[in-house]
């Protein structure tokens, strides 16, 4: 098989198993908000951002050991043997300093409680995170695939069983904790196939790699730290039930979030192979198309939501949440900017200036701080909420104007212009003739479909020039998805 074949094999697997596990993320949703209700759903969400905003248990290591295995000769038993030590000791620390912040916060001993419980999946993702290194190495991200889509049902079938027993809290982070196992137990089965799993102590090396591993690790927990501080800040402000409502809305961003990174990746070596061969003219060609085409989506995707977030949320989670559709309105037009900022950040990589993430991902830290401070003591969840889309635009403008000063021009916005007034049909349409809200989302769907047939303003064509690859252009891919292993927390 050549090497584009299964980078491309690789692709379809990660993509099929993102739908299998965003349907299984919808149904666990469904289950634990109408199940919790806002208050009780608010705490499990607080405890996850915890997880997530303290989690040093990575710091880069995982994306290190790939290009390691894939670039060095030393033995692949040993150096994941030492990543394995490496990340040991960076669960108990994530442990222990996720738990010591619940003191900090002088949060109720019931949440501190839970977290403690939850950061038991620190340990848990050991194997899951390091040998989904050796995975990315050898072009196997299946067996990587199989252990989240295990996680997945694994998490849901014990919340499940919780809820039918009447369990609390404290019992669906067991179960969340159970799912991270499972995933990890997969992993550590599948990766018999290709190394021993035992632990290596190497102080030399551990050295070396904790070294090249930093930059990247800091530059995720600043990502990690503006996309989920909101929600303490919010409960720092507000109360439990006020975080219910935010973080049902916020599921939209997260779930939305990983989709661009499909698109991405299969543009990202096409720029990356023009930058290299000096076609400066083609790339910024590229470039617009795909800013273009993630415009599209992502207006379609505002559209939508802003149009019929009260159905989706009565769908999703019940009367209990119509608290929440504002703040799913204001957040959904955080989605299109992500995705734009998705491709300007690889658009960046591509072109040699990876150095300026890190600095505009600080920028973007101090933005989202700020506006949170000042917003949500006036307007609660809607604040965080405005504080979300303000800092990813924050992030994208600066993005988009160090990119230009290196290819000498900036991507142009004109499709956006054009297809707003066609949003806006869409939208009198759907509060004008008050069918059925299914009947006019086919109604708003079509509407939006037509004004892009007729203005023209994406073409099969595109589609084509940007998904074709050669066998060339495969290995850019293949760091494209190795950069994104350790940023996967458990959800």
């Amino acid at each position: 098989m050549t090497e584009a074949r299964r980078v491309a094999r690789n692709s379809i697997v990660q993509l099929a198993g993102r739908g299998i596990t965003v349907f299984i993320s919808l149904a666990a949703l469904t289950l634990l908000s109408r199940y919790l209700g806002p208050t009780k759903f608010g705490q499990y969400q607080l405890v996850i951002a915890f997880l997530t905003l303290f989690n040093i248990s990575d710091l880069g290591v995982a994306t290190i050991a790939v290009r390691h295995l894939s670039t060095t000769e030393r033995d692949p038993e040993e150096l994941m043997g030492n990543v394995l030590t490496i990340r040991t000791l960076l669960a108990v620390a994530s442990a222990v300093l996720a738990v010591g912040m619940t003191f900090a916060f002088d949060y109720e001993p019931y949440i501190q409680a839970a977290v403690a419980l939850a950061a038991l999946s620190f340990p848990l993702t050991i194997f899951s995170g390091s040998y989904s290194a050796t995975f990315a190495a050898n072009l196997r991200m299946e067996y990587a695939t199989l252990g989240a889509i295990a996680q997945s049902i694994v998490g849901l079938a014990a919340m499940v069983f919780v809820a039918s027993t009447g369990g609390g809290l404290l019992r669906l982070i067991i179960a969340y904790d159970l799912g991270i196992l499972a995933n990890s137990l997969v992993c550590l089965y599948f990766a018999h196939r290709f190394v021993r799993p035992r632990f290596h102590f190497d102080p030399h090396y551990m050295r070396q790699m904790a070294r090249e591993a930093l930059p990247l690790g800091l530059a995720v927990l600043v990502i990690t730290a503006y996309g989920r501080i909101d929600m303490v800040l919010l409960k720092w402000f507000t109360d439990s039930e006020t975080v219910g409502f935010y973080s049902f809305a916020y599921r939209a961003v997260d779930l939305a979030f990983p989709l661009s990174f499909f698109f991405v990746g299969s543009v990202f070596p096409l720029l990356s192979s023009l930058h290299n061969d000096g076609k400066d003219v083609q790339f910024r060609k590229v470039f617009q198309r795909s800013h273009d085409l993630l415009s599209v989506g992502g207006m379609a995707a505002v559209m939508m939501l802003i149009l019929f977030s009260k159905p989706i949320i009565g769908l999703v989670g019940g009367s209990a949440y119509e608290e929440s559709v504002v703040s799913l309105q204001v957040l959904s037009m955080a989605i299109a900017l992500i995705w734009l900022s998705n491709l300007a950040d690889h658009g960046l990589i591509a072109v040699g200036r990876q150095g300026v993430l890190l600095w505009i991902a600080l920028f973007g830290l101090a933005v989202n701080l700020a506006s949170n401070l000042a917003l949500i003591p006036l307007y609660d969840k809607e604040g965080a909420a405005a504080a979300t889309v303000l800092t990813e635009a924050a992030v994208l403008l600066p993005a988009l104007f160090i990119l230009a000063r290196h290819t000498g021009t900036a991507p142009s916005f004109w499709v956006t212009g054009r297809l707003l007034p066609v949003a806006g049909v869409a939208g009198v349409a759907v509060y004008g003739l008050q069918l059925p809200w299914e009947s006019e989302a086919v109604l708003a769907g079509v509407v939006f479909g037509l004004g892009i047939a007729l203005m023209r303003v994406v073409s099969i064509d595109d589609l084509r020039a940007l998904m074709h690859r050669h066998d060339h252009e495969a290995e850019p891919l293949v760091q494209q998805q190795q950069a994104t292993v350790e940023v996967g927390t458990p959800q």
